[in-house]
């Protein structure tokens, strides 16, 4: 009799596992997504099974019990990361994951270097065939997307944090944006913010100060100088009259700064406005965040450079001519 009862179950629980196996074959093969943007934040120490129910209740998965049997086999579970993420496009299920759970068997690694634009970074992204240029820049550079992440900056540079990325296929720019401003925040410690709230100064006056000075420092031990230079100048009132400022913007410049580009009317301009420009002009690294943060003590206002990543640096109007004369002569000889 047990022996006829095993025989009619037998089929019974084969049918049960081969429609599960269907279904969860079809749950990996279907990608899925929310119909708008979804921000999605985890917190440390969230329970897993809350974050896959998230996931399923947002959308961004189709079961939540699929995506947590997913996690446990893969052992991806095991590395999950707190922070801030953004969900727009339809993905598959192991797309979601790597995003989550920072698998490293993603097919991108893009590295963004410090001082890279967000335009070099969307030269990086399309030549990996992760996202079109006009569709990043669309993206990074429109005040909307800045709002979104609450971000008070004209776009998103200087929040893409220089570093490298290891992103999942079928990833929009606006996920991609928000990987990296969730990298920026975790280089932008509370500590940082009471600093800057000690200078007077706003998260996005901060970060434009440090593109300023990523792109004008080579050395890193020069930077907390050349910061000293510019605060003193902002103190004092003087124009910055910082090169790199005047052709921000320009896509694709890859000449010498001419004396008509220091003329040129932009916004960013530091040579015709004075004061801070409206926003970064780069992606600067943490180096030139502190040094933003923390100057040198001097008493500095210009300097310029003498070859090897070297600046002169002078306290007077008369000390810098003369510095600069000293370079012309050098470079003469």
């Amino acid at each position: 009799m047990r022996y006829l009862k095993s025989i009619l179950f037998f089929p019974i629980i084969v049918s049960i596992v081969i429609i599960i196996l269907i279904h969860y074959y079809v749950f990996l093969r279907t990608p899925v997504g929310p119909q708008s943007p979804v921000k999605f934040h985890i917190r440390a120490g969230t329970h897993s099974w809350e974050i896959c129910n998230r996931l399923e209740k947002d959308h961004i998965v189709s079961n939540a019990w699929m995506f947590m049997a997913s996690a446990l086999v893969t052992m991806k579970i095991r590395r999950l990361e707190a922070g801030m993420y953004v969900f727009e496009g339809k993905h598959y299920p192991m797309d979601v994951m790597d995003m989550l759970f920072h698998g490293r068997t993603v097919k991108y690694i893009v590295t963004i270097p410090e001082g890279s634009d967000v335009y070099d970074v969307a030269d990086r992204l399309s030549a990996k065939g992760l996202v079109s240029r006009k569709g990043f820049l669309d993206v990074a550079l429109s005040p909307r997307t800045a709002a979104f992440f609450g971000i008070h900056s004209p776009s998103m540079e200087g929040y893409l944090f220089p570093d490298t990325y290891f992103l999942s296929p079928n990833m929009t720019p606006l996920e991609i944006v928000a990987e990296m401003v969730r990298r920026f925040r975790e280089v932008y410690t509370p500590d940082f913010a009471a600093r800057a709230s000690e200078l007077g100064m706003s998260q996005n006056e901060v970060v434009t100060l440090a593109s300023i000075i990523e792109k004008e420092a080579v050395l890193s031990q020069e930077k907390p100088i050349i910061s000293s230079v510019f605060h003193n100048r902002l103190r004092l009132g003087m124009l910055l009259q910082s090169d790199p400022t005047a052709i921000y913007g320009i896509d694709g410049f890859n000449r010498k700064i001419s004396k008509k580009d220091l003329l040129r009317d932009s916004l960013y301009n530091t040579y015709r406005h004075p004061g801070l420009p409206p926003g970064p002009i780069c992606n600067p690294g943490r180096d030139s965040i502190v040094a933003a943060l923390w100057p040198a003590r001097t008493k500095y206002l210009y300097f310029v450079a003498k070859g090897e990543g070297r600046h002169y640096f002078s306290s007077t109007l008369r000390q810098h001519m003369r510095a600069i004369a000293k370079i012309r002569r050098k470079n003469s000889d």
